[in-house]
């Protein structure tokens, strides 16, 4: 579940951060359980067709648009 971070946490973050050259526009996942941090990739619906045995066509457009419109919340 995404939460919002307040501005001094995510200045922190940014801090520590620069030594692996991320910029303020760059988006990244920070998998704690690996140690590793990658580029954030926009999942589209070809990848949510890929698991179509588990949710319908339909359910992955609604769930596409979903995932959309929380991002512009943040």
């Amino acid at each position: 579940m995404a939460k919002k971070i307040d501005k001094n946490t995510t200045e922190a973050i940014r801090k520590l951060l620069q030594k692996y050259d991320i910029k303020d526009e760059d988006r990244i996942i920070i998998d704690l359980k690996n140690s590793m941090i990658s580029e954030y990739e926009e999942a589209d619906i070809s990848y949510l067709m890929s698991i179509r045995g588990t949710i319908s066509d339909e359910r992955a457009r609604e769930w596409l648009k979903e995932n959309e419109e929380l991002r512009q919340e943040w």
